[in-house]
């Protein structure tokens, strides 16, 4: 039974690379549609990237002569919608997004917009690497918000545009206080007031402000006498800043000392005179 089995599925296979191979080599546009359209369904119903694979590269073939044809728009949404459903997205997104511009009109534009926004999205890297992709889905989710208030897809849309600016949020907090813990005090203490100034609501800004903080003691701490008061002051300003915003911090007692450090040199450099 079980020889059967294996001898049955076996003619079955070779019948259908049979069938697939022939439409390949076919100059027939209905036999590759037909067949693309075939594994095309299969494979957005079963899941099957191997049947999406190859109604790709059917529909891929047929695509050039269907330029100002209606049958276009239903091929580029297929091959779109199949690079998706596959998971290349660099690929579904680049599709979608140009099937877009060809067919503003469509009535599939929402899903459309949606999935060549998510599909940036879903190659946006850790916020460690380039985040060239991570811009582009904030502008394509960004897109789809506006112009679909009430859109199928809004608050995961939403949901996915947080994710992406807390990931810029932090990879530019990281470029900063990497500053800090290199020791290169000065870009640091610049590096982390811009950040500062620009996410003011930041989940990160108790660490950038007292990160910053510390910049400014030890570039003062370490300063020629003739210009250490002037930034021993501007440390003490710091410091007023972060105990006020975070006094129950778990950096205060280091801060305090820090301080301590700052009041003993300013007191010293006055009985000097300088």
């Amino acid at each position: 039974m079980k020889k059967a089995c294996l001898v049955l599925f076996s003619i079955l296979l070779m019948t259908s690379c049979g069938k697939y191979n022939k439409a390949l080599k076919s100059d027939n546009v209905d036999e590759k549609y037909n067949l693309a359209k075939e594994y095309y369904d299969i494979g957005i119903e079963k899941e099957k990237r191997s049947k999406l694979n190859k109604s790709v590269r059917l529909l891929e073939q047929i695509q050039p002569g269907m330029k100002g044809k209606p049958q276009d728009e239903v091929v580029s949404y297929m091959i779109a919608n199949a690079y998706y459903n596959i998971g290349d997205y660099f690929i579904s997104g680049y599709r979608f997004e140009r099937y877009a511009k060809s067919f503003p009109d469509s009535p599939k534009i929402e899903e459309v917009l949606y999935k060549s926004a998510n599909s940036y999205y879903e190659v946006s890297p850790k916020y460690s690497l380039d985040q060239m992709d991570t811009y582009k889905a904030i502008d394509k989710l960004q897109l789809y918000v506006n112009t679909f208030e009430d859109g199928e897809y809004f608050d995961k849309a939403n949901d996915q545009l947080s994710i992406l600016r807390d990931k810029l949020e932090r990879k530019s907090y990281e470029v900063a206080k990497q500053l800090h813990h290199r020791r290169i005090w000065r870009p640091a203490i610049h590096a982390l007031n811009n950040y500062i100034e620009d996410h003011p609501g930041s989940k990160y800004n108790e660490r950038a402000y007292f990160y910053k903080f510390e910049s400014q003691f030890i570039y003062a701490i370490n300063s020629f006498r003739a210009i250490e008061r002037e930034r021993l002051e501007l440390a003490l300003e710091y410091y007023n800043d972060f105990a006020t915003k975070y006094p129950e911090s778990e950096f205060m007692e280091l801060a305090k000392e820090h301080k301590k450090e700052i009041d003993d040199e300013l007191y010293y450099l006055e009985l000097l005179d300088l």
